[in-house]
């Protein structure tokens, strides 16, 4: 379960992060900038909500395997 949970964590960070940041390299240096988020697509609130549901799951399961 602690697997599962981290696993969860990463696709939820993962899925909040490539549609709040911009992340490129310049001269040799990463930069991250943040992006505007465009509520009004469908998609992108889709995404969002994927990407919060999957993080409070990852969370839970770490804590039920932390308690258990």
């Amino acid at each position: 379960m602690l697997v599962i949970g981290i696993l969860f964590l990463i696709i939820g960070f993962t899925l909040i992060l490539t549609e709040a940041c911009i992340i490129y390299k310049e001269k040799d240096e990463i930069v991250i900038k943040r992006a505007k988020v465009n509520i009004e697509s469908w998609f992108v609130r889709y995404k969002l909500l994927v990407g919060i549901l999957s993080t409070v799951l990852g969370i839970f399961s770490i804590i039920n395997y932390i308690v258990y």
